[in-house]
């Protein structure tokens, strides 16, 4: 929607400049400020876009796809889908090798939409990538873990709008509506959405299926996507080796019903995992 592009005319700038000057580029911001629609405004003959680098192998055969797509991978066959059936059983490895073997350094430009699930493995591959692909990505932070996978980055920071921009957006996404009260309708939205351009469009949205937008439509209406976000992460995993402690603890001591329910316990923080992963916005 061209309405994020409020307030972000000069972010678009800076990227599209390093994007010139072969710069790797992160963008860097919370959730809902419009990093992802800033990569889709990137529009150059020698892009590739995934939407991020894990799992690893499918992040690398949907590289090796958009390669594909632009005549570029080696050795070069007509369908991509034999290509997939016939290296499917290919390592990680293979599938790396296949990629950055089918490009010159600099030659392509690879835009990952959303790199916040950050592993070891993953920083590792972009070490590689970099190697070959100038790469612009976006995610919320950096931990320290993974600086040394960016030092030679240059960082975008995206912010929520400022209470003039938020205004214009609100304006311009509101542009025809039958607002009752707009003054107060406004001033709402601006409390619930701290600034944030997804929060504001998806509060107007909702407001805009309404026959008329009352004072009292506008009340019921919330969001939270723009309120902070705690990382259970860290609590998931302790848990989880406190849980592995305790099967040791229970097979020394001979406890049959403790291992056991210990090992169920074990199973099902790693699908908590799984699905804080799978289901994360």
């Amino acid at each position: 929607m061209i309405h994020q592009l409020v307030a972000r005319k000069e972010k678009l700038r800076l990227i599209e400049e390093n994007l010139t000057k072969r710069i790797d580029t992160l963008l860097i911001g919370p959730i809902g400020t419009g990093k992802s629609h800033l990569l889709a405004q990137v529009d150059a003959e020698h892009v590739l876009k995934v939407q991020t680098l894990s799992p690893i192998k499918e992040a690398l055969i949907n590289i090796a796809e958009e390669l594909h797509k632009h005549g570029k991978l080696y050795p070069h066959i007509e369908d991509f889908e034999k290509i997939k059936k016939r290296h499917g059983r290919e390592t990680i490895q293979a599938w790396t090798d296949m990629v950055l073997d089918s490009v010159q350094k600099n030659e392509l430009v690879l835009i990952v939409d959303d790199l916040s699930y950050m592993t070891p493995s993953v920083g590792r591959l972009i070490d590689k990538l970099s190697h070959k692909f100038t790469i612009i990505a976006a995610l919320q932070e950096i931990k320290k873990t993974y600086e040394k996978h960016f030092w030679k980055f240059d960082r975008i920071e995206i912010e929520n709008l400022s209470t003039p921009e938020a205004k214009q957006l609100i304006r311009q996404c509101a542009a025809g509506a039958d607002i009752e009260d707009y003054h107060m309708t406004e001033t709402y939205i601006l409390q619930q959405s701290a600034g944030n351009p997804r929060a504001i469009i998806e509060i107007v949205e909702k407001l805009r299926k309404e026959p008329a937008v009352t004072r009292s439509a506008v009340r019921h209406v919330s969001h939270t996507g723009a309120r902070n976000q705690i990382d259970l992460t860290v609590v998931v995993v302790f848990l989880l080796l406190a849980v592995v402690a305790a099967r040791f603890f229970m097979r020394g001591i001979g406890s049959m019903e403790g291992y056991v329910l210990a090992g169920i316990g074990s199973a099902i923080l790693v699908g908590i995992r799984f699905f804080m992963y799978r289901f994360k916005r």
